[in-house]
């Protein structure tokens, strides 16, 4: 949006104006739970820095991400240094052809699933969870202008009414979503 096109444009030395912290985070698992971390496009990047925190705190992450392509997953690297790397890609130049919500590793067992990225993949992740009986919660990535919940452009409906995503998330357990079919 405009607001990261302003970002990008920005040099170093320049000032931005920042108002920090804002938002929730993802529930800490029970040692010894077994999580997977998901991620399909932009959402792939919180995935990274989740996992690296998990591993330095106990509990060894599993990741399945999602691209178009090959070239589109970033990082690759630095996931499998934290911790087993399942991948998807639309065209199959990578890991399994098709979209992460496919991909055979999402029919295992996990305690714990951990997922952002495009809405429409985390409501197909949260069915996945809710059908093998897994705990899950999504960052949604609603847009959000004023992050305090005063221009209500983020609002998201859960099941005790509309919140504003900026203020009471990102993070949210899917239960409280309305998310169910």
């Amino acid at each position: 949006g405009d607001g990261t096109a302003a970002l990008i444009e920005k040099e170093s030395g320049d000032i931005v104006n920042l108002v920090l912290p804002l938002g929730n985070s993802f529930t800490v698992p029970a040692p010894g739970k077994k999580v997977l971390l998901t991620g399909g496009g932009v959402g792939v990047a919180p995935m990274l820095y989740w996992g690296k925190w998990l591993k330095e705190h106990g509990t060894m992450p599993e990741f399945l991400l999602g691209a178009r392509s090959a070239g589109d997953i970033l990082e690759l690297e630095e996931f499998k240094a934290i911790g087993k790397v399942n991948i998807s890609t639309e065209d199959g130049t990578l890991g399994e052809k098709g979209l992460v919500t496919t991909n055979s590793v999402l029919s295992q067992h996990w305690d714990m699933i951990y997922c952002c990225g495009p809405a429409p993949m985390m409501k197909a992740v949260a069915k996945v969870a809710r059908s093998i009986n897994a705990e899950c919660e999504v960052s949604l990535e609603n847009m959000m202008a004023c992050g305090l919940g005063a221009c209500l452009c983020c609002v998201e409906n859960t099941v005790k009414g509309n919140v504003c995503v900026c203020t009471e998330g990102p993070i949210f357990n899917i239960n409280s979503l309305t998310w169910q079919d």
